[in-house]
């Protein structure tokens, strides 16, 4: 069973919302590979690159401080904190993780 997409209106806590992007951004990267024919390798590395330009357009937004959510940028915790993302959802899961398996029912 397919999980159910979450629409933008559903996004409610930090799980959603992680639902959401993870949908968006599967949706992306198979209609870039589709129409450019680019290897998936290319277009991930492209990901990437936009990923960093979004950080680097958000953080130059909140370098003043005028933003009321109180954000203030630090590039280099920041960015060590993007990677170390990165690899740990990047990382093979074991097929005995309880923690990455898919819920095949309720109790």
């Amino acid at each position: 069973m397919l999980p159910q997409p979450v629409k933008a209106a559903d996004i409610t806590d930090e799980n959603s919302a992680q639902t959401y992007l993870n949908q968006a951004i599967m949706t992306t990267f198979c209609r870039v590979l589709d129409s450019s024919r680019l290897p998936p390798d290319v277009v991930m590395r492209l990901l990437a690159t936009a990923l960093g330009q979004t950080y680097r357009e958000v953080a130059a937004a909140h370098q003043d401080g005028c933003c009321p959510c109180g954000w203030r940028p630090q590039p280099a915790s920041d960015i060590e904190t993007l990677r170390a993302s990165l690899e740990d959802a990047a990382v093979p899961r074991r097929s005995d993780d309880l923690l990455s398996m898919t819920a095949a029912g309720r109790a």
